[in-house]
């Protein structure tokens, strides 16, 4: 290790003491460094955006060092030029003979087409390679795509910069700003470092406000200034800058909630601003101006007329389902036997006529409607009727269901979010490839009718998915062949059949020399069923709210998982139901009493099964068991503040909490209506009571995740995770959890200064255990993770991190000692600090993370902590294993050829970030 940080620090000395201006023209200068310098503080300027107004910055640098143009520099321009041109001379070869291949075919082709008096041929074409555009070999592309050029200091530039920092400056309020340049040359090393000194001044405050307009818009306005005072505790425009931005982007938002009060037709273009400055005192009177509405005139042509906003309701609500696929019969012949009606509206470019017409008009009123409306009970509701048009015998989509993704109702207010409401659900079904909402103004009587014109996207879905996995550490190679139906019954029903498999590295159970099995040795294979429907079946969708997005998913799978140990076959059937609730919550809730089903079965190699056996380990023996998992009930909740709504903060959208956060929490009951319903049942050894003659679990089991990730900057981000379960096995499983609802500790997405599923549990020294498993579970798990993230350039990502946490089972284990969790558990969380290199490929992250452990709960006391002695480590290895004749060192060598060696880094690699 300590080699390991020395060459680390050469390889920083050598790559800082490289000549960055190796490939900077004669008599120019390598621009190195720019500063912008506030010379008073506390005036609410931001350094990082006054700096991204500069026309000219530096080369990227990471830990002071500028490595992309290091490697520029590094790499030869001239042989990657020759190369270049003998790459360019091959394709040029490989064209001509392509060229001249297809002349001689398509000559043979053109006589024996004239022989047979064909008046066509099939002409042979191949792909000539691309000499505009080639593909770059690796120098190149190391050289010119990840390489950067040197930033050469231009004069002009600087100008420029002055005068974008004025500009940036009187934006903000800034006008008596006064800017500063100075150049600090180094000609030996030929770079020049540029600094601006700004002295920002007095700013100009907004002090009064006047409002002017219609009284309509005036009452609006001040319903607006009213919540974002409740908002943010003061008012969005006294005593702020007179900033431009701020304006710009407040005019937005009043005309976003003005238009939610029914208003149709008002934009930003309809605010104005005058304001009236004193130089004196730096104070300003903003007065905003409230426009009459601009209509083209109807009967002159060319011409506008001035009228007052006003508030419109929904007339009628159409959907114009555009498909011609389930016809029998060319679509111009089904054209031709139609009479085209769309409410006297053109088609909308891009979509395809509709004929048939249905109007969709089935939900009667309920109490409140009957009595707001002052309807019956048996009338039908006004607000949840729409139109249809549609081609063919029956429409694609059931209208109930678009109904339902429609939140512009009849004889309701127009409001501009439930246009976009309306959208993202219908985006959301995954029917739709197209999708564009039409408003028509009906002038005269202050309506709109809505019109959502949508198009079809392919239903049916086949693919063939290959996948390399990683899970806990574990890496593996799978594939599966995937039918989809999205639109199973016309109702947005999802079908979802999969049927993998493939090859995956998993740990060996029992220690054999302290060397572990890495190589693919598990074989899984199984099919996957899962239909989503619409609603919390059996009650239908449209008796329940639409904001709730309700759906039921059931889910029947079977795996069957080959090792030379043993074979394990598992059954699962679940039921589920999910819904969100507003904007950050999602409600998964299992079945009452049928939540889940999984019957696991093992067919044991008999060696494997005499090595369990002999240790005689109840935790390990119920692990490796036949059992039948029945879960009463299954509550799952998922929290995010990711799509909650805005609010305005110095005329800028940010949310409430400046990070992203999310919450989830999954609490499952099993065992018990088995118990109910079982409870005279036959028994094996220890009372378990068996149905159908096997074993199940009976458990509680709950566990929670938090985790945060707060952006500083576009490059530099903090995250942080913290996850906390427990699971209590009773009644029936007499002695820990199963073996698929354990926890476990270690790993790429968990403490990563130890491999996967090695730490643990509580200070349990499993090195000294030959005969135990690398294997470690737990019934309960304490986890928190820290990482500061930062951007390398181009798709690389790095960052550094902290990870502590550890397992501990519920009861206690004799053939662990130190497992069980006691009230001394915090001196049982390991501690692990490292770095890690991220791959971003858009699709997937490829993420190398590598964990020195700093604290290991599991060696002897004063030898826990890395900077510790040894000694004490290896002492009590010899005295574990009956060294005790010979010195004290001859006793620590003869622990070392049994021990292995403590604190080594853990290399991880995972797909996706760890949170």
């Amino acid at each position: 290790m300590n080699k390991g940080i020395l060459f680390g620090a050469c390889l920083l000395l050598f790559l800082s003491a490289c000549n960055v201006a190796k490939s900077v023209p004669k008599n120019q200068y390598l621009l190195s460094k720019v500063d912008v310098h506030l010379s008073q503080e506390g005036n609410s300027l931001n350094g990082a955006e006054l700096n991204s107004t500069l026309r000219q910055q530096p080369n990227q640098r990471m830990l002071g060092i500028p490595f992309r143009l290091v490697v520029f520099n590094a790499i030869d321009s001239a042989r990657v030029a020759k190369k270049r041109v003998r790459e360019n001379i091959r394709l040029s070869k490989v064209n001509a003979r392509r060229i001249h291949r297809m002349d001689v075919v398509n000559g043979k082709r053109i006589a024996r087409a004239r022989a047979e008096g064909q008046p066509y041929y099939s002409q042979k074409i191949k792909p000539l390679k691309d000499t505009l555009n080639p593909h770059r070999f690796f120098r190149e592309w190391l050289k010119y795509k990840y390489g950067e050029r040197p930033v050469i200091y231009d004069s002009s530039l600087r100008v420029i910069s002055e005068g974008q920092l004025s500009i940036y400056l009187r934006k903000r309020g800034f006008y008596e700003a006064k800017i500063n340049s100075e150049l600090k040359k180094d000609p030996n090393k030929r770079t020049i470092q540029l600094s601006f000194t700004i002295d920002a001044g007095k700013p100009y405050i907004i002090d009064s406000l006047c409002v002017k307009g219609p009284k309509k818009l005036i009452g609006f306005y001040e319903t607006f200034l009213v919540e974002e005072r409740k908002r943010n505790s003061e008012h969005p425009l006294l005593g702020k800058l007179l900033d431009e931005d701020v304006l710009t982007d407040q005019t937005e938002e009043i005309s976003y909630f003005i238009k939610n009060f029914g208003i149709y037709g008002f934009t930003s273009d309809y605010v104005r601003y005058e304001v009236d400055t004193n130089a004196r005192t730096k104070r300003a009177k903003l007065t905003v101006e409230f426009l009459p509405r601009k209509v083209p005139h109807s009967t002159i042509k060319d011409s506008l007329l001035f009228i007052p906003f006003e508030s419109y309701t929904v007339n009628r609500v159409y959907f114009h389902l555009g498909d011609s696929n389930s016809l029998n019969i060319p679509f111009s012949r089904y054209k031709a036997t139609k009479e085209y009606s769309n409410e006297g509206k053109e088609v909308q470019r891009g979509f395809v006529e509709t004929y048939e017409r249905l109007k969709y008009e089935k939900l009667k009123c309920d109490k409140n409607a009957a009595k707001r409306l002052k309807l019956t009970k048996n009338d039908y509701h006004p607000y949840r009727v729409v139109e249809l048009f549609y081609n063919g015998e029956k429409p694609e989509v059931k209208p109930s269901i678009l109904e339902l993704q429609n939140y512009l109702e009849p004889m309701n207010y127009y409001k501009e979010k439930y246009v976009e409401r309306s959208y993202q659900s219908l985006n959301q079904m995954d029917l739709f490839s197209d999708i564009k909402p039409v408003l028509v103004e009906n002038f005269s009587e202050k309506t709109l009718d809505i019109h959502y014109y949508l198009k079809q996207s392919k239903i049916q879905t086949f693919a063939f998915e290959p996948l390399f996995t990683s899970s806990f550490g574990l890496l593996g190679v799978n594939a599966s062949l995937n039918y989809q139906n999205r639109n199973l019954f016309r109702g947005g029903e999802r079908l979802s059949l999969s049927l993998g498999g493939g090859f995956d590295s998993q740990p060996v159970v029992f220690s054999e020399g302290n060397k572990e099995g890495r190589a693919f040795n598990t074989f899984e294979f199984g099919p996957n069923l899962k239909l989503e429907i619409p609603g919390l079946f059996p009650v239908p969708v449209w008796k329940l709210s639409k904001r709730q997005k309700p759906k039921t998913v059931f889910n029947v799978a079977a795996n069957i998982e080959n090792r030379d140990i043993f074979d394990r076959t598992v059954l699962q059937f679940s039921y589920t139901w999910k819904w969100l609730v507003g904007k950050t919550q999602v409600f998964t809730v299992g079945l009452p009493l049928m939540s889940t089903i999984k019957y696991v079965q093992f067919k044991k190699d008999d060696f494997f099964e005499a090595q369990i056996n002999a240790l005689n380990d109840l935790f390990l023996r119920n692990s490796y068991s036949d059992q039948l998992i029945w879960e009463d009930f299954k509550l799952q909740v998922e929290w995010s503040n990711v799509n909650k709504d805005f609010r305005s903060e110095e005329g800028r959208a940010v949310r409430t909490m400046l990070a992203d956060l999310r919450y989830v929490t999954i609490t499952s009951l099993a065992g018990n209506t088995l118990r109910l319903v079982n409870n005279n049942s036959d028994t094996l050894t220890g009372g378990i009571q068996t149905i159908f003659g096997n074993a199940y679990a009976q458990f509680f089991r709950t566990d929670h995740q938090f985790s945060m990730v707060k952006r500083l900057s576009p490059k530099l981000q903090l995250a942080g995770k913290v996850s906390a379960g427990i699971g209590i096995p009773y009644g029936n499983s007499t002695t820990s959890m199963p073996y698929d609802y354990s926890f476990f500790a270690g790993g790429p997405n968990d403490n990563r200064g130890w491999r996967a599923r090695a730490l643990g549990p509580g200070d349990y020294k499993a090195y000294r255990d030959s005969t135990g498993t690398l294997t470690q579970l737990g019934d309960l798990r304490f986890f928190g993770s820290f990482e500061f993230r930062f951007a390398l350039g181009g798709m690389l990502s790095s960052c550094l991190f902290a990870d502590v946490g550890n397992i501990w089972t519920y009861r206690k284990d004799v053939n662990r000692p130190g497992a069980e969790f006691t009230k001394n558990f915090y001196r049982q969380l390991a501690l692990a600090l490292g770095t890690g290199l991220r791959v971003n490929l858009s699709i997937l992250v490829f993420r190398f993370d590598i964990g020195f452990p700093i604290y290991n709960p599991a060696l002897p006391d004063k030898a826990r902590w890395i900077f510790q002695s040894r000694q004490t480590y290896y002492l009590d290895g010899a005295q574990y294993f009956g060294y005790t004749n010979g010195t004290v060192q001859e006793q620590i060598e003869k622990a070392k050829e049994r021990l292995p060696n403590p604190f080594i880094p853990s290399l991880n690699f995972g797909i996706g970030l760890p949170f």
